[in-house]
């Protein structure tokens, strides 16, 4: 049986050394790795025993929020203070704890629903511009590809009968899937109210 624990495994044991700058946030013992991946055995435990039916699938993993937590579209503020991740022992990288737009704005829809999608990012590693490891960068084909066979991976694991893409890159890598699947525009750069109209759609299918 496939399990979340060697999922987390082979998350950790991907080399990414030949397709450009991207981190692995879960490779190695570091502090910084073991709590993401903590973080994220403790994140999707929970999730299995919810059940979920949706998946929101995102791009991959912003500096301020994914690459700190372990957890796609997850800040610091939102793992301390969200009442879905109160009393799991989630850990944290800094002391004064990160925010990030995206992370609020994705939570403070979800909040108005009891039943929470499965989040995930197509690319669940970091890409970033250059030697700057505190920027983002758009996931490249070749990392696209490598994603899409984690994002398999993932649903050998949940039961989900409904995949929503947040944004063009996710969307592109779900097609040959052969599970409904629909477009939410992405919250940055001017998508929010878009978003939260495409969430709430989607949420009320539930």
């Amino acid at each position: 049986m496939y399990t979340i624990e060697k999922f987390i495994t082979e998350l950790e044991n991907q080399n990414l050394s030949e397709i450009g700058f991207s981190e692995n946030l879960y490779a190695g013992n570091s502090k910084e790795s073991i709590i993401r991946k903590h973080n994220l055995l403790t994140y999707l435990v929970k999730m299995k025993s919810l059940n979920p039916k949706i998946l929101l699938l995102g791009e991959a993993p912003g500096y301020k929020g994914c690459r700190l937590t372990g957890i796609p579209f997850t800040s610091e503020k939102i793992l301390a203070n969200h009442p879905f991740f109160k009393n799991l022992n989630f850990q944290f990288i800094n002391d004064n704890l990160e925010s990030e737009q995206s992370a609020t704005i994705v939570w403070n829809v979800l909040q108005n629903y009891e039943n929470k999608p499965l989040i995930w990012n197509i690319f669940p590693f970091h890409p970033y511009d250059g030697i700057n490891h505190n920027t983002n960068r758009t996931p490249n084909e070749n990392e696209l590809e490598i994603g899409k066979e984690y994002l398999l991976k993932l649903l050998d694991i949940f039961k989900i009968n409904l995949i929503a893409a947040v944004g063009r890159k996710p969307e592109s890598k779900i097609g040959i899937i052969n599970i409904q699947s629909q477009y939410i525009r992405h919250p940055a750069n001017g998508g929010k109210s878009k978003f939260v109209n495409g969430i709430n759609k989607l949420m009320n299918q539930l």
